[in-house]
């Protein structure tokens, strides 16, 4: 077997990615809470969050245009 073969009897990237996905879906919100510890709120897809500005750009951008503006 070449080093690039994976064994028949290994699950693929896709089968590992859809039954972690399975297991966190069965999860309750206690236990969303507690292993979100350090990473923030997970975010469900049904629920709308607010954009999120990066104060440095923005501060960037309006120093520039102030500074065109002068």
């Amino acid at each position: 077997m070449s080093r690039l073969e994976r064994p028949q009897y290994l699950p693929s990237r896709r089968q590992i990615v859809e039954e972690c996905a399975e297991i966190r879906r069965l999860w309750t919100a206690s236990e969303h809470r507690r292993r979100a510890v350090g990473h923030g709120v997970p975010v469900t897809s049904d629920v709308w969050m607010p954009p999120q500005i990066l104060t440095s750009q923005c501060l960037a951008r309006v120093r520039k245009i102030v500074a065109d503006a002068i």
